[in-house]
């Protein structure tokens, strides 16, 4: 089902798929106030945009944003049909939830992690990788110097595959870890050895550490809390 439009600097209305139902600055699901729309261009040329001034309807955002829309079918050169919906913009970054005991384990491995979403959530696909990779890095090493603070330096000085095998004693963050960083080393290095894997299963393999190391915490705070004695 299409809508029409009209455009300020087109004499005619356009037709386009569906109005956003999600406020990119709020994140809430929304049915926004349509405000007026413009062209970016020549609608006779590849590549032109209809944007559509849009206002969040939800009462603690009123933010407003443009819907932007493209035309898919080329007809000799020339888009036809209706444009439809590509994004919404500009986009406010919902940084993702992350466990309140892996954060007291290593508050870097939060801000580490926050900005390589970040920089996937903008596009940055190529550095959001090495972002991941480095955030693990510091998940583990931290998680060890808290499980084994007297050998800090060591750990610290060591690579990340070396502190997993040589420090991590759970055997379930042992492997996801191991996975994760192998996943790691290919979003840094100039060719890839898991072909068939990609940056959500990295993002996976860290959400999964970032369990264990919670339950190990958790685990190891309650035993200590309620000894049997």
């Amino acid at each position: 089902m299409s809508n029409r439009i009209s455009v300020e600097n087109n004499s005619q209305a356009e037709e386009y798929d569906l109005v956003p139902d999600l406020c990119p600055q709020c994140h809430h699901a929304v049915h926004p106030s349509v405000l007026k729309a413009t062209l970016n261009g020549d609608p006779t040329r590849v590549g032109t945009l209809l944007e559509i001034a849009f206002k969040c309807t939800n009462q603690k955002c009123l933010s407003m944003f443009i819907g932007q829309y493209a035309k898919k079918q080329i007809h000799l050169g020339v888009p036809v049909g209706a444009f439809y919906f590509k994004q919404s913009v500009p986009k406010n970054f919902l940084a993702p939830e992350i466990f309140p005991e892996v954060v007291e384990i290593s508050a870097s491995f939060k801000t580490i992690y926050e900005q390589a979403c970040a920089a996937e959530e903008f596009g940055l696909n190529e550095i959001a990788g090495v972002g991941y990779r480095k955030a693990l890095e510091f998940l583990i090493k931290d998680y060890c110097i808290h499980k084994k603070p007297e050998i800090e330096e060591s750990i610290k000085s060591s690579l990340l595959g070396a502190v997993i095998n040589n420090h991590v004693e759970e055997g379930n963050l042992k492997a996801c870890a191991l996975r994760a960083a192998w996943l790691g080393n290919d979003e840094t290095h100039y060719i890839r050895k898991w072909e068939n894997k990609d940056i959500n299963d990295l993002k996976i393999l860290i959400n999964l550490s970032c369990v264990w190391v919670r339950s190990n915490v958790l685990t190891e705070k309650y035993l200590a809390e309620m000894d049997k004695s």
